[in-house]
């Protein structure tokens, strides 16, 4: 409902604004035809009608080029005539440059038959693991100096720092697949979204270019 009335009073807005504008470029040129009118009339009577006092074709002539001019202008603003053909709307829409838009695609002669999407795969390693590497993350008061991790049976806690240069070194050492398994203690265990958690899984998976494995939710 909020949405609805923002939205509601963001296009009142705007539409008291274009009229606001509408109504000052009507109203310009009202003044540019009652100058112009005065210059009009002035040279009509003095050099058509040789008339010296041109008081009365000014008086005359002033309002009614104004007037002419303004309702021009009206028409152009509020109606939209005089624009060029295919101008319109209101400058919002979203440009199409797809040189094949308009063009139907061709009828399946064979609607039973389904069209194989043109999509590839991704590849992906199943083979199984040789060598799974343990990181279980520590919490609450286990956790000392931002020592986070413990790696397989070190029981030393290490900074990501250190679990990454450890992680590094083991994986130079392996000759086979090398998966990492990220684990939980029973007590102070953090929650998955934790960013101690998280940055191990995405350092894993997009710069060290391991899998990363979790525990099942039990």
């Amino acid at each position: 409902m909020h949405a609805s009335l923002f939205g509601f009073f963001t296009n009142a807005e705007n539409a008291i604004t274009e009229l606001i504008n509408d109504c000052l470029l009507v109203a310009g040129g009202f003044l540019v035809g009652y100058v112009l009118g005065g210059v009009l009339a002035w040279a009509v009577g003095r050099y058509i009608f040789k008339q010296k006092d041109t008081s009365n074709f000014k008086a005359i002539g002033k309002p009614v080029c104004g007037a002419i001019l303004a309702v021009i202008v009206a028409m152009i603003v509020f109606t939209g005539k005089g624009k060029p053909i295919g101008e319109g709307g209101d400058g919002k829409g979203s440009s199409n440059n797809d040189p094949n838009s308009g063009k139907s695609n061709p009828p399946n002669p064979n609607p039973d038959l389904k069209t194989d999407p043109k999509v590839s795969p991704p590849k992906v390693d199943i083979k199984p693991a040789d060598v799974t590497l343990r990181v279980t993350v520590l919490g609450g008061v286990d956790v000392v100096n931002e020592r986070f991790y413990l790696l397989d049976d070190d029981r030393t806690p290490k900074t990501f720092a250190e679990l990454k240069t450890a992680i590094s070194e083991r994986r130079a050492k392996e000759k086979g697949k090398v998966v990492v398994a990220v684990l939980f203690p029973t007590k102070n265990a953090l929650p998955r979204e934790h960013p101690a958690v998280t940055q191990v899984g995405k350092w894993a998976a997009e710069e060290a270019g391991l899998d990363v494995v979790f525990p099942a939710v039990k």
